[in-house]
């Protein structure tokens, strides 16, 4: 080599050592926190930085409001079985694993555990997050955690984005409606995160010039948005448009939108493509080639900053997709070790390549209808199941809906404007009620509110239209006219939120709202001729939902014949308080009466009564009640009662009843849901164990006949396949419930084996719950007993037993519980450590996960 050019190559050798090292510098730098972040993350184009390539993955988590209006409870749904309702199977299935995802190796154990929360841009919507505050306490302060850790690594700018209310198309609503969802979802964020939001997701990525208005008023910084919604770009020169045939639309840069008014707001448009692959054609499906195809997406030019970013429901993360909560902790485990590109979040990026593209929107655009906004109001052929159904019915609830609202909000501003000085500014400021729903503070918020004192009767009417105007805002949620019938739950939860608003507007205040409303509904036509339409739907169900003090105190009353000592708070809406109370009981027979105060801790309205019920056994039940100020001698009329339940017949005590009260007016049907669950299934247990005992006697007589039958290997006859299957299906559970022991398991799997013999095949989805919920009851033993070498066994015969009966265990949530109980038990489990080990290993847990002592 010639001394020039030697000296050359040394040169530049040089500046690339010292690129690297300044690389490397940088990198660890990075991951000391926010000053880091700030001195050493390149801004792109504008300084030449380190840095140029950039990953962000946006997860949209969200529920509806499931709440019952009246109770403010979700009640049983069947349809999320194994589970209580949908917010719980999701949140199992997702919401929680991504704060704990798995990293594995080998065989499947898992060697790390990433919070997803804390590398990937987020929302969660504010229903959803006031459903976890109040279930998955710990499970909101993981997501809150890694929010906080997020910040720190990217410069002060947080991962969680905030949400507009309760998921209304915005476009589709009024300005002064835009406003308030949008102002309570800012309120929502600030209280649980404690800061101000940077950006902000409209619901189905639904947007219109006015909704971007709104939220460049209320410092919204960013939106996100779909390829499809950028209607041209420009950077100095002219505008390119983005139609049919032109140049598709970069969607890795920021984009800035100037607005009418003079603001202006920054648009991130994701990439349409990758979003389509990852929700419906399963990228996630393997961790690395979800790798390979996020590198694939960046441009080839080495000196521009560019962003590989998409945004998905967040549910596609382990619920629609299981295990995709893995997939996206791989793919940061990956991503963690490339030095060539960074995870971060629109804030950061914002930041730090601020936008030099300008863009204009496609008005009244959304993520999820090729038709604009139109799956919202018509019926536009956009169908999730593929189904033949129509959609006409879209159209007229739309139009009953908003007929409903103008009238409401009329009303609204007529009384609430009496005693207020500015009812909608009160309205906006209600939210902090609702976030924390106490009569001390309720009584604050309206003494602010109001230009005088206002007595309780005021405070109570007063609470009564806001919340008319809440469950307004309810019953435009988008998901009721997402799918294509309009019998389905989500289309009959917003017409229960109608419902509660039709009835605070008609019983206090002398107006005429249902028969209008019903008259448009019955325009909008099911697919099921069964259901007919929406009027017939109301009347069939959503009208028997409708929920006032009487009937809550015949809930409260009724379980008293069930259960002696009742909780006194009906769901979170209400708490009957006990004033007097008897209880009598000859045989299967019972009478109840007494004197109860009924409260409401939505309004504050209270009321106290007598009752009385009648319980002549089974399921066959009657309530009566009358206010208590009718009822001049309560004493008496009380022992006169007894004295007939006692000394006559339940007919002539039902006929007293009937002299006496109001009523009857409510049965075991008129109970809420979850409690009209427990009260059957208490009062069919007696029922259920006599089948099992003729199920067990035609078993015992037929054993060796199906022993014979099976040896000949001759198809079982059904009814005798059906009495076998029961039989044995009772047993299994009994010896299911009671595995404490290798000897308890070896009986087991004698039964077991024998139940296959006759044709017994266990449904594994049904199984799996019930060895979830027996190894968590053995975590619980094993926190808290000193008897750690039998719990940790009992555990053990749980897995063999699930094992033996062909059920796969999800056992993230045993490993969760596990870890924390090594955590919280080490000083003492160190003295196990070979047993403590060996179960990690049984559950698929690198023993390097346990604490230090332990491993």
């Amino acid at each position: 080599m010639q001394e020039g050019t030697l000296l050359l190559w040394v040169f530049i050798r040089g500046i690339e050592f010292f690129q690297e090292k300044c690389f490397d510098m940088t990198k660890q730098s990075s991951r000391k926190g926010a000053a880091g972040v700030q001195e050493t993350i390149a801004t792109g184009e504008r300084t030449g930085g380190p840095w140029k390539r950039f990953f962000c993955i946006h997860g949209h988590f969200y529920q509806p409001p499931r709440e019952n209006p009246w109770l403010e409870v979700i009640e049983v749904e069947d349809s999320a079985a194994p589970y209580h309702d949908w917010n719980q199977r999701v949140c199992a299935e997702c919401y929680a694993p991504n704060a704990h995802a798995r990293l594995v190796q080998g065989a499947g154990e898992v060697h790390r555990m990433v919070n997803n929360y804390e590398w990937i841009s987020f929302n969660l919507g504010p229903t959803l997050l006031a459903w976890m505050k109040r279930h998955e306490p710990a499970l909101l302060q993981a997501i809150l955690d890694a929010d906080r850790k997020s910040s720190e690594r990217c410069g002060g700018h947080g991962n969680a984005i905030a949400q507009a209310y309760n998921h209304t198309i915005l476009p589709l609503a009024s300005r002064r409606d835009k406003s308030l969802q949008v102002r309570w979802g800012i309120e929502v964020f600030r209280e649980t995160f404690r800061r101000e939001p940077e950006g902000m997701w409209l619901p189905e990525a639904a947007v219109d010039t006015e909704s971007l208005e709104v939220l460049a008023e209320n410092r919204i910084r960013f939106v996100l948005l779909s390829p499809r919604q950028a209607k041209r770009v420009r950077r100095d020169g002219s505008w390119q448009s983005l139609g049919p045939g032109d140049p598709p639309l970069d969607t890795r840069r920021p984009y800035r939108c100037r607005l009418p008014s003079g603001a202006d707001i920054a648009l991130f448009f994701y990439d349409g493509d990758t979003a389509h692959r990852v929700a419906f054609q399963r990228l996630l499906s393997d961790g690395e080639s979800f790798f390979r195809h996020m590198q694939s997406r960046f441009d080839t030019d080495p000196e521009t900053a560019q962003l590989v970013h998409f945004a998905t429901d967040g549910e596609t993360f382990g619920h629609h997709h299981r295990f995709g909560e893995m997939a996206l902790a791989y793919f940061i485990a990956r991503v963690e070790g490339d030095e060539q590109v960074r995870l971060t979040n629109y804030g950061e990026f914002l930041a730090l390549h601020p936008p030099v593209w300008e863009a204009e929107i496609v008005e009244n655009s959304s993520w999820s209808c090729a038709h604009g906004v139109e799956r919202w109001r018509s019926d536009c052929g956009c169908r999730p199941t593929g189904s033949s159904f129509h959609q006409r019915w879209r159209g007229p609830l739309r139009e009953a809906l908003n007929q409903l609202k103008e009238r409401l909000d009329a009303l609204y501003e007529k009384e609430a404007g009496a005693l207020l000085r500015d009812p909608w500014d009160a309205l906006e400021g209600y939210i902090h009620v609702l976030l924390h729903r106490e009569e001390a503070g309720i009584r604050s918020f309206l003494g602010g509110a109001a230009p005088r004192q206002l007595s309780d009767g005021e405070v109570t009417k007063i609470l009564k239209l806001l919340e008319m105007e809440r469950h307004g805002q309810l019953m435009f949620t988008s998901c009721a006219w997402f799918f294509d019938e309009i019998s389905r739950i989500e289309t009959v939860q917003i017409l229960k939120f109608a419902a509660r608003a039709i009835q605070l507007a008609e019983r206090n205040f002398h107006v005429s709202l249902e028969q209008d409303f019903l008259e448009m509904l019955e325009r909008a036509s099911s697919n099921h001729p069964t259901i007919g339409n929406g009027k017939k739907l109301w009347l069939d169900e959503v009208s028997r939902a409708v929920t006032d003090l009487e009937r809550v105190l015949a809930h409260f009353a009724i379980s008293l014949v069930f259960q002696r000592d009742p909780s006194p708070n009906v769901g979170n809406g209400y708490s009957v308080k006990r004033i007097d109370t008897s209880i009598q009981e000859i045989g299967h027979a019972h009478f109840v009466v007494g004197t109860a105060e009924v409260v409401s801790h939505v309004t504050l309205q209270r009321s106290e009564a007598v009752y009385g019920v009648v319980h002549f056994g089974g399921m066959d039940v009657q309530f009566f009640w009358m206010p208590r100020e009718q009822c001049e001698d309560y004493e008496t009329v009380k022992e006169d009662l007894i004295r007939s339940f006692e000394d006559e017949s339940l007919g002539d005590l039902y006929q007293r009843l009937l002299h006496q009260f109001r009523g009857p007016t409510h049965q075991l049907q008129d109970l809420f849901r979850d409690e009209q669950r427990r009260i059957v299934e208490a009062t069919l247990k007696e029922r259920i164990q006599d089948y099992e005992v003729i199920y067990g006697q035609l078993f015992d007589q037929d054993h060796a006949l199906l022993n014979r039958l099976a040896a000949l290997r001759y198809p079982i006859p059904e009814p005798m396949k059906m009495a076998a299957r029961a039989c044995t299906e009772f047993r299994i559970r009994e010896r299911a419930d009671h595995l404490d022991s290798r000897e308890d398991l070896r009986a087991f799997s004698q039964l077991l084996e024998k139940a296959r013999q006759w044709g017994y095949s266990p449904d594994a989805s049904k199984w799996e719950r019930f060895f979830l919920l027996r190894l968590e009851s053995c975590m619980q033993d094993l926190l808290a007993s000193d008897r750690t070498e039998a719990c940790l066994e009992k555990a053990e015969t749980v897995l063999e037993a699930a094992r033996l009966l062909d059920v796969k265990l999800n056992l993230w949530n045993i490993q969760d519980l596990y870890l924390e109980v090594c955590k919280q038990r080490a000083p003492a489990l160190r003295f196990h450590r070979d047993a403590v080990r060996a179960f990690a290993g049984r559950i698929q847990l690198n023993p390097e996960v346990l604490p230090p002592s332990l491993r």
